[in-house]
């Protein structure tokens, strides 16, 4: 009795799965990051369009998928409007898209994904600085060297001026020692004449005395 009830358990179970809708075994598929395809009545290109515009993300259900007569691969498909059709299987994909991907994660994920995207900005921003900050120091450094090289300038002026100012120095004592020595050198003059002259006196009463004792004799 078993066998036989096991008999016509599986011969109903046979039957209800080739009667049943082919939905009951469909599974979800997802239009890629297409634009906008078309769904269509036969696997063929040619073929005339069932619905319009299925914009990219949107969610259709899978039957199946055979080589369309362009020898491409077609995928039978249901659309949320529940039209069936034909769509070529590179425009679908088993995984939603990136954009849903993301517009589906945890709070927690996109908080993240701002962090990082903050934190990449914030080391732009500290990169611009560092490099505006060392513009600054290299700014301040040409500065300070032309400072000092101004300072060193006016200490070289000062020196300049202090050993003028002692050559000056030098040159009115030498001016003054020369003038010195033209006044010794008058005075020597002055003194060498005057003996000079008083030589030259002294000789001629001497002449004259000599003349005077030689007529004496002769008049003896």
């Amino acid at each position: 009795m078993k066998k036989i009830l096991s008999f016509y358990w599986a011969i109903y179970l046979t039957l209800a799965c080739l009667f049943l809708s082919p939905q009951v075994f469909a599974t979800d598929r997802y239009v890629s990051d297409v634009v906008y395809i078309a769904l269509r009545s036969d696997k063929n290109p040619e073929s005339s369009i069932v619905q319009r515009s299925i914009v990219s993300g949107t969610k259709l259900t899978f039957l199946r998928e055979e080589t369309g007569t362009d020898n491409n691969l077609w995928s039978l498909v249901i659309s949320p409007e529940g039209n069936e059709g034909w769509v070529r299987s590179f425009n679908i994909s088993a995984e939603p898209t990136a954009a849903m991907k993301l517009a589906n994660l945890p709070n927690e994920v996109q908080d993240s994904a701002k962090i990082i995207a903050e934190n990449r900005l914030f080391k732009e921003q500290l990169e611009k600085l560092q490099n505006e900050h060392q513009t600054l120091l290299t700014d301040t450094e040409d500065m300070r060297q032309a400072a000092t090289t101004s300072l060193n300038l006016e200490e070289d002026n000062q020196k300049i001026h202090a050993e003028f100012q002692l050559i000056q120095t030098e040159r009115d004592m030498l001016k003054a020692e020369n003038e010195r020595l033209k006044d010794t050198d008058r005075f020597h003059q002055w003194v060498y004449g005057g003996g000079l002259l008083i030589a030259g006196v002294f000789l001629s009463f001497l002449l004259q005395a000599f003349g005077r004792r030689k007529r004496h004799s002769e008049w003896r």
